[in-house]
């Protein structure tokens, strides 16, 4: 996890959005399971009514619980890039202040 840093509240929003689309893609996990597991149960046990929609909520229980994860991953990649900024913020900063203190290390 990311530390407490100046980026923070340079970009407090971007992180905001970050653990929105964490916490909405982990909500839309955790009913595309109940709805896979559900339908797995009705397309198993189920008659000839209840087969195609057991089928059909399994598929779709599936499906959402890959968007989730798609929609956790966006929000990991909006974390990385602060962290990258973060970093190469760190570095030059290390770099400055090497360069103030041996100024012939340019030539």
């Amino acid at each position: 996890m990311i530390g407490i840093t100046s980026s923070h509240y340079k970009f407090g929003t971007l992180l905001g959005l970050s653990k929105t689309l964490s916490t909405i893609g982990q909500i839309i996990i955790a009913v595309g399971g109940l709805f896979a597991v559900l339908g797995l149960f009705s397309f198993i046990g189920g008659d000839s009514f209840t087969k195609p929609m057991g089928l059909l909520g399994l598929l779709s229980g599936l499906i959402m619980v890959g968007l989730g994860y798609i929609i956790i991953a966006y929000g990991q990649v909006i974390e990385c890039f602060i962290s990258i900024e973060e970093n190469t913020h760190k570095t030059s900063e290390i770099l400055e202040a090497l360069q103030q203190k041996f100024p012939n290390l340019n030539s």
